[in-house]
């Protein structure tokens, strides 16, 4: 349970089925995206989760998804470590042209 290696396409599936039952808050008006969970880490679990806007990610949901990864995986009373990661936004510099 302590050395146990989830694969990324498990997690995956597990995420779209967490999400559905219970989306991310939004925060000042604005939806949170996650996009993917991997595991990054065993001894103790690390997994890395990408969404937007991880800075505005509420402290109640990432311990919702830590229990939840818990309870699906069976791995009672291991500490799990959550990461949350954004991707570059490729289209950040630009500015939005009118015509």
């Amino acid at each position: 349970v302590w050395n146990s290696r989830v694969s990324t396409g498990k997690l995956n599936r597990w995420l779209e089925a967490i999400l559905a039952h219970h989306p991310p808050p939004a925060v000042a008006g604005r939806r949170l995206k996650v996009k993917y969970v991997t595991q990054a880490k065993t001894r103790p679990p690390g997994f890395v989760v990408q969404c937007s806007r991880p800075d505005a990610m509420p402290q109640s949901y990432v311990r919702y998804l830590s229990n939840s990864l818990r309870e699906a995986f069976d791995m009672p009373g291991v500490p799990i470590r959550i990461a949350l990661r954004t991707s570059d936004n490729p289209f950040a510099g630009r500015a939005k042209k009118r015509g």
